[in-house]
């Protein structure tokens, strides 16, 4: 299914007690039988279609690896043989270009940098990338090996009595007895200009990528602060952002660093509406395979102090308790039965004012029904900029995104003909969450002609 996507036409698809902790115990059903029956194919949402031809556009592969835990603060120490140049300003690929493989391959494995490996995680991942725009719209399309679809994310289960958090993200579902589930996505992030990875820095993301954005601090790296140090931060926690652990941060938000990455140390608020109004901010895209891509976008963010949502609203929402199910006059079921899992995989989404209706406290359920945690709606405001095609089929995923050059929203950035822009790419697969992911070193996006750029988007013309 993969290759037939490279033209354009992508047709459309598509009495209780809650227990508010992950239920642990050995993995059932066809949750934990991979491979056990052939996933369905997965179509696009097709709300846009791609007014060019890809396969007249010459690819390029990037190539992203596992980073295990290394972050800005250990690639810039004496632990890293390069930590030096770094700073100076030296590019992480002078000396790491065509590396990837073999990074990833060691670093996959068990070190002092990856205490908590993955079993079975494949080092590298190539990645294809095709880039067109016309006169309104850049327009991506990225194509990577998935031998599963990894459309589905937290659950909830019945185990006969309540409903149990089920599901979840390796390593901790596994861990916990759990069958993982966690959706695949590919991060994009990106900017037109250099952002500083810190105040008066001769190095920023033109040279080290998505590496300034990556600290100590953050879920599952060496000094993981979440939990209450985040809940009772003025900043971050319920009186503030109402978070409860760090995402992606750039130093330039904070007024100290440390060996965590300062995570507690942020400026004003008029001093990071300042860096945000100069464009001192990272354009984040995320494709993700269960909650944007059914209803055909991609989510939307951008990353300074925290990693924050544009303004409007994301394509999802995740009550804090099961408060929805399946629309059974159009579903056929008020829940997926464990045992039709990958069967159903295609029907998962709970959609708003679509397939999804509020959970009647007095339906009948069997032991083993599941529900998703997330419920999927339609995006609005500068939440709603990247449309998405996402199609999984062969062991492959085809992703289209488009978004318009130029949204004149504060948390975007501009694109425009003639300019380089960086970017750098994640992909999360095997259903893993955080750092867990495969990463790219710094790239470049030429639109037009004239830029000189490891990906060069061609000009669609009516």
């Amino acid at each position: 299914m993969g290759h037939a996507l490279h033209r354009s036409g992508l047709g459309i698809a598509v009495v209780l007690t809650v227990a508010l902790v992950f239920a642990a115990g050995p993995p059932i059903g066809a949750l934990s039988q991979v491979g056990a029956q052939a996933f369905p194919a997965i179509r696009p949402a097709g709300l846009f279609t791609f007014p060019g031809d890809w396969s007249r556009i010459r690819p390029t592969t990037i190539t992203v690896f596992y980073p295990a835990q290394a972050s800005w603060q250990h690639i810039t120490s004496q632990a890293h043989p390069g930590g030096n140049e770094v700073l100076a300003g030296m590019t992480c690929r002078t000396c790491h270009t065509g590396t990837e493989k073999t990074l990833g391959d060691r670093l996959v494995r068990p070190s002092r940098i990856e205490p908590d490996p993955v079993d079975g995680k494949r080092g590298w991942v190539e990645v294809s990338v095709r880039a067109a725009f016309d006169d309104v719209h850049l327009y991506l399309r990225l194509e990577w090996a998935a031998p599963q679809p990894g459309a589905s994310h937290t659950l909830w289960r019945f185990d006969g009595t309540r409903w149990v958090a089920w599901g979840g993200p390796k390593p901790a579902a596994t861990r916990a007895g759990r069958p993982p589930s966690y959706e695949d996505r590919l991060a994009l992030m990106l900017t037109e200009r250099d952002v500083p990875a810190f105040d008066d820095a001769r190095t920023g993301f033109n040279q080290a990528g998505c590496w300034i954005a990556c600290h100590n601090s953050l879920r599952n790296m060496p000094n993981d602060v979440a939990g209450e140090r985040v809940t009772r931060h003025p900043y971050f926690g319920t009186a503030g952002l109402r978070v409860s652990d760090m995402r992606h941060y750039l130093l330039i938000s904070r007024t100290v660093t440390d060996e965590t990455g300062g995570w507690d140390r942020v400026k004003t608020p008029a001093e990071l509406e300042q860096l945000k109004a100069e464009g001192s901010f990272l354009d984040l895209w995320q494709w993700r395979a269960y909650q944007s891509s059914p209803v055909g976008y991609a989510g939307d963010d951008f990353v300074l102090e925290f990693r924050n949502s544009d303004a409007g609203r994301s394509p999802f929402s995740t009550p804090g308790t099961p408060s929805f199910m399946y629309n059974q006059a159009r579903t056929g079921f008020r829940a997926v039965p464990e045992a039709r899992f990958n069967e159903l995989l295609v029907q998962l989404p709970l959609i708003e004012e679509q397939t999804a209706v509020r959970l009647d406290p007095t339906a009948r359920f069997a032991a083993g029904d599941i529900l998703p945690q997330n419920v999927l709606r339609i995006p609005q405001g500068s939440g709603a900029d990247i449309m998405a095609n996402g199609a999984w089929g062969n062991g492959r995923w085809v992703v289209e995104l488009r978004r318009r050059l130029v949204t004149a929203n504060p948390d975007d950035k501009p694109l425009r003909p003639g300019r380089v822009v960086r970017f750098g790419l994640a992909l999360f697969d095997d259903k893993v969450s955080n750092r867990y992911h495969h990463v790219s070193f710094e790239h470049t996006l030429g639109l037009g002609e004239g830029t000189i750029a490891d990906v060069r988007a061609v000009r669609i013309r009516p």
